[in-house]
């Protein structure tokens, strides 16, 4: 099967620059001391600043090499059969320090096979391309290169804010509003019904979560975000956490299920790392830090578990039958075995704890979820497990662990599919998903 399709693709993961200086633009004045900000150092890095603190989490904005060093170094390291003790310390993802896109992949690895001036060339080619990773009209133009009809574009900095903001709930809503205002006032929420750009919703204070949802709405947000894994403990457990299918939280799904807006959930730093203290682990540790146990643990498939099975379990989808979920960036190997075990609960008369399940775990997750696996994932074991309806492509660019050339997916992974089930992954689904013409 070759790269090239008789269609445009539709993308679930993707990703759109915030603006250096968004957050202080855009926030409230009575909040802008706690406004996130970028401070450039010496080298020409950004380093984050939330409220005046120094990120935690040691994210940053950059994507690309902004000196001859990164670029030295990165043009060394981005392929794999690259890496040698020369080259010291390979960039890993999560280290706050510069990357290219594909650079974490293996088969798909655009670097492997070049020699250092080929790599140094490409990663140049990419760092010339950075300004449309972050501009609505230039992005356009770049999606028209790549073949991408549709794409939901994921930020960086506002899924840290419950992070580095956990005990401070009033700077997680203000940054909240202030991103919200940016995507409305310069980008819009569904550009041209091709750039679906979703406000960010926190659930640490319900009354706050109501207002921005309920203003969102109006504005014509057709997709809002969460994090993924249990939500914020609120104000007065802030190291804490609820389910976030919680009855709780049913004033924030209300409106959300009476819109009939969709929701998504991308990867993002929590505080799962709390857990590792009954584990020997630093309890405070990042992804940055994170030792192989930690990794397995607590970033990523976990809190994605959690997500689907609290939803499933708690009987979201029963109270509120028009939600439907993206998981985004999240992969999607843990997926058989929750939904098996899940399964298994119900068959024994394991009953939600609110209300009662109208049919198995997985029938649910078929009717409410749609999820892209990761780029080198093996499609076809999941799509046996669960079937076509739920599974979409997601690109990760134009992340290092992303696929520098979206449609390359479809020669790589989809090889043997028929090309209906090809088509489902590449445009179909997430087509209905969003409500655009299939």
């Amino acid at each position: 099967m070759q790269d090239e399709l008789p269609y445009l693709i539709n993308d679930a993961d993707n990703h759109f620059v915030e603006p250096l200086d968004m957050y202080e633009r855009y926030i409230e004045p009575r909040w802008r001391d706690k406004a996130v900000r970028f401070v450039t150092d010496d080298m020409g890095r950004k380093a984050l600043f939330y409220g005046g603190r120094p990120s935690a989490t040691a994210l940053t904005r950059d994507s690309v090499p902004q000196n001859d060093e990164d670029l030295q170094r990165l043009a060394a390291s981005a392929a794999a059969a690259a890496v040698s003790a020369e080259v010291g310390s390979a960039p890993k993802p999560g280290d706050g320090t510069a990357r290219a896109p594909g650079m974490f992949l293996h088969k798909l690895n655009p670097y492997e096979g070049l020699d250092e001036a080929g790599r140094r060339a490409l990663i140049e080619k990419f760092r010339d391309q950075e300004e449309s990773w972050g501009n609505r009209d230039l992005r356009l133009a770049l999606m028209d290169e790549q073949g991408i009809n549709a794409a939901v574009m994921f930020p960086g900095i506002v899924l840290t804010l419950e992070v580095e903001f956990q005990d401070d709930v009033d700077a997680i809503y203000a940054n909240t509003r202030a991103f919200n205002r940016w995507i409305y006032d310069q980008i819009g929420y569904k550009h041209q019904n091709r750039i679906f750009l979703p406000p960010y919703i926190s659930l640490a204070d319900v009354d706050l979560a109501v207002v921005e949802v309920e203003r969102v709405i109006d504005e014509g947000a057709p997709l809002v975000l969460f994090l993924p894994g249990h939500a914020h403990g609120g104000r007065d457990n802030t190291r804490g956490g609820r389910s976030i299918a919680d009855p709780h939280f049913d004033p924030v799904w209300a409106r959300i299920n009476e819109a009939g807006v969709r929701v998504a959930t991308h990867l993002a730093p929590t505080d799962y790392a709390k857990y590792g203290a009954d584990w020997s682990e630093d309890p405070d540790a990042v992804l940055r830090d994170f030792d192989g146990l930690q990794w397995v643990l607590f970033w990523g498939d976990r809190p994605a578990m959690e997500t689907v099975a609290g939803m499933i379990m708690h009987n979201l989808f029963g109270r509120f039958p028009n939600l439907h979920v993206l998981i985004a960036e999240q992969g999607t190997v843990w997926l058989p075995y929750i939904l098996r075990k899940l399964d298994h609960a119900h068959a024994m008369d394991r009953g939600a704890k609110w209300g009662n399940l109208d049919r198995r775990p997985r029938e649910i997750f078929r009717d409410h979820f749609i999820v892209p696996p990761f780029p080198e994932e093996n499609v076809q074991r999941v799509v046996q497990e669960v079937g076509i309806e739920p599974i979409v492509f997601g690109s990760d660019f134009p992340h290092g662990e992303g696929l520098a050339y979206p449609r390359q997916y479809v020669g790589a992974q989809l090889q043997g599919m028929d090309a209906h089930d090809v088509a489902a992954i590449m445009r179909d689904n997430l087509a209905r998903f969003l409500g655009l013409p299939v």
